[in-house]
């Protein structure tokens, strides 16, 4: 059995978060109006800040032995996981910054 690594978790989902923000940000900005553009801007910046703060805080991650194929198949659901939360929790800030507009 593989042991849970709870900062890929954290580092990909802050990524996909940081991504999704800064993407959904360009897209309100382009297409909104009024308030919306401003608030896409800030979106897009504040993807782009939590993408570099998750760039400065990484820690490079020594894996020990060798890979098997338990390995790959229980990170690759763990990277898949936290992607899909990372997403939802940026989708999540752009609808709660558009409905209040």
């Amino acid at each position: 059995m593989v042991a849970p690594n709870g900062g890929i978790f954290v580092t990909v989902m802050l990524l996909i978060m940081g991504l999704s923000l800064l993407v959904l940000g360009i897209f309100a900005a382009y297409f909104g109006s009024g308030k919306v553009r401003s608030f896409g801007a800030g979106l897009a910046v504040a993807g782009i800040v939590i993408g570099i703060i998750t760039y400065l805080i990484r820690r490079p991650l020594g894996i020990v032995g060798t890979y098997n194929m338990e390995y790959v198949i229980y990170n690759g659901l763990l990277y898949l996981i936290s992607a899909i939360i990372g997403a939802v929790i940026a989708l999540l800030i752009f609808l709660a910054v558009l409905l209040k507009s």
